[in-house]
């Protein structure tokens, strides 16, 4: 499996404090069978603004150790970028990175974004020449259970992600993510979904469930629908 949206990288973001939670992490995901992983850390003005030279920095650490610990384990550089005016600008100047420096990018809203907005967004970033992944759709209020808007970005030529805990079963009581579950499996019974990827960020609250969520995916939609979602499609992405 490829896994195209994920905080793995130390001391940058909201992911792993230390190199050995980067690892632990990484792991995880390879005893589920995950063999290339995309670190997408997290790009956000006012939020996550850690200097580009230190997220590469810890990257390429926690790249060094994680393959030389798992066989054929691929790690590669990427952001998870928050849609502002702010965001265009640095895209124009290429001083934000793309999926491993191809002309895809995963783009970010807040739950409360406006359609109108996200729209605008998704044409500015295409405007670029550049493809949007729209991270975690099911996130969103104003793609809640709407087919046709959802379509609408696909038609753009955007490319739609779902969290890998999103299409599990909700628990009956006390369920956070219970919401965005009931979305999720929304977006994949109506084929609305192009890549499922963990969006990972620790063992505890966060952690990859992909094996989990491959097996509900092939389950209910086949073998082929899951290793679309879970290979094909990521792999065309990053060009693999």
């Amino acid at each position: 499996m490829i896994d195209l949206h994920s905080h793995i990288i130390y001391e940058v973001d909201d992911g792993p404090k230390t190199l050995d939670e980067s690892i632990a992490l990484i792991k995880e995901s390879y005893s589920q069978g995950v063999r290339t992983i995309v670190a997408t850390s997290h790009r956000r003005k006012g939020m996550f603004e850690t200097p580009e030279k230190l997220i590469m920095q810890n990257f390429l650490r926690v790249k060094e150790v994680a393959e030389a610990t798992f066989p054929d384990l691929e790690l590669l550089y990427g952001g998870e970028l928050y849609y502002s005016s702010d965001l265009i600008k640095k895209l124009e100047q290429h001083r934000v990175p793309s999926y491993n420096e191809r002309r895809v990018i995963l783009l970010e809203f807040s739950m409360t974004t406006p359609w109108k907005d996200i729209q605008t967004g998704v044409s500015q970033v295409l405007m670029l020449g550049l493809r949007p992944v729209i991270a975690h759709i099911e996130r969103y209020n104003a793609l809640e259970f709407n087919e046709e808007r959802v379509k609408e970005l696909q038609n753009m030529g955007c490319y739609t992600q779902v969290n890998s805990n999103h299409v599990l079963k909700p628990q009956l009581f006390g369920d956070k993510e219970k919401i965005f579950k009931k979305r999720g499996m929304y977006f994949l019974e109506k084929d609305l979904v192009d890549v499922i990827a963990s969006d990972m960020h620790n063992l505890t609250s966060r952690p990859p469930y992909m094996l989990e969520a491959y097996k509900v995916v092939k389950a209910k939609k086949g073998a082929s629908k899951a290793k679309a979602l879970f290979e094909t499609t990521p792999k065309s992405i990053i060009g693999r």
